[in-house]
Parts: C-alpha cells; sequence; structure tokens
C-alpha cells in the first residue's frame, strides 16, 4: 500500500511541474507568434486557465499530505503535547468539513453542467470537465486532513510526543 501511495504522491508533483512547464511553454510561444505575427488564440488563454484551476487543486492536495499549508502554531509552543495534538485533531477535522463540504457543492455543480451540456467558449469542451478538479481534489484534500486527524488521535490517546508536521509554516 505504501508503494502505491508513494507512486501517486510522485506523479501528482510530476503532474504540477509538467503542467507549469506547458503553460510556460505555450503562453511563452502564444506572446511570440502574437506578437511576431499579430495572431492571437482565445483558446491557448482559457486553457491556461483551466490548466491553474488543476494545479492549484493538486497542489492543495499536496500541501494537505505534507501539512505545509498556512497555519497558525503559536499556541503550539505553549502548550503540553496532548494538547497540541488535541489542537491538531480540531484543526484538522474543521478543515475535513469544510473540504467535505466544497466537494459536496462541487459535486452539484458538476452535475448541473453535465445535466444542461454547456461548453466552454472557446475549447468547446463540456464545462462540467474543468470543474472535475475541484470536486475531485477537494476529496482527496479531505481524506488527507483525515489521515493527519488520525495520526493526531493517535498521538492524543498514547500521549506520543508531538513532532510537527513535515512542511513549513
Amino acid at each position: 500500500m505504501k508503494k502505491l501511495s508513494h507512486k501517486i504522491y510522485a506523479f501528482e508533483e510530476l503532474c504540477i511541474g509538467y503542467l507549469l512547464v506547458f503553460i510556460a511553454t505555450v503562453a511563452t510561444i502564444h506572446v511570440i507568434v502574437r506578437y511576431t505575427f499579430g495572431i492571437a488564440y482565445d483558446w491557448i488563454d482559457e486553457c491556461s486557465r483551466y490548466m491553474c484551476i488543476l494545479i492549484t487543486f493538486v497542489g492543495a492536495g499536496v500541501c494537505a499530505r505534507k501539512g505545509s499549508h498556512f497555519c497558525m502554531d503559536a499556541l503550539l509552543q505553549y502548550v503540553s503535547n496532548r494538547s497540541k495534538h488535541f489542537l491538531k485533531v480540531l484543526a484538522n477535522l474543521v478543515s475535513t468539513l469544510t473540504m467535505a463540504v466544497v466537494c459536496y457543492y462541487a459535486w452539484i455543480q458538476i452535475e448541473k453542467l453535465h445535466r444542461f451540456g454547456a461548453t466552454t467558449p472557446s475549447l468547446e469542451i463540456p464545462m462540467y470537465i474543468p470543474y472535475l478538479p475541484i470536486g475531485i481534489f477537494t476529496a482527496v484534500i479531505a481524506v488527507h486532513f483525515c489521515i493527519k486527524t488520525y495520526s493526531h488521535i493517535k498521538g492524543f490517546i498514547h500521549n506520543l510526543p508531538y513532532k510537527g508536521d513535515q512542511g513549513g509554516h
């Protein structure tokens, strides 16, 4: 199971990197073509926008897994290990519930867009496709926060030393 999860994590990070390189390359070529030949393609802007949405949500999942989201941890310096774990459980539960609510409403919106058959203006792909990363990756983020919650519950119950999260704050 760990091998599979490490492969998924590596895929997420590679996906972000390659998408950023793709957007930068296409945007650079688009600027050169626009200023050299006076030709502009609307689909490039639209595609870049949707790729940025995808990168944002994949990156948020990576940050949730690594624990590198912004957080206020000044209080954690002054409380016991059990209290640190308890506060992290509360914060992760709130984050999990928030992502679950966003995920729920994202899937409602995706279903409506699918039902109505709307398409994007330039690419003319079904409009629900650019919304899929929101529904998929808010669920992934919620799972990551659940995993963090579980590890802090174990730390609270067994009074384990608080090591902090892997990422920076």
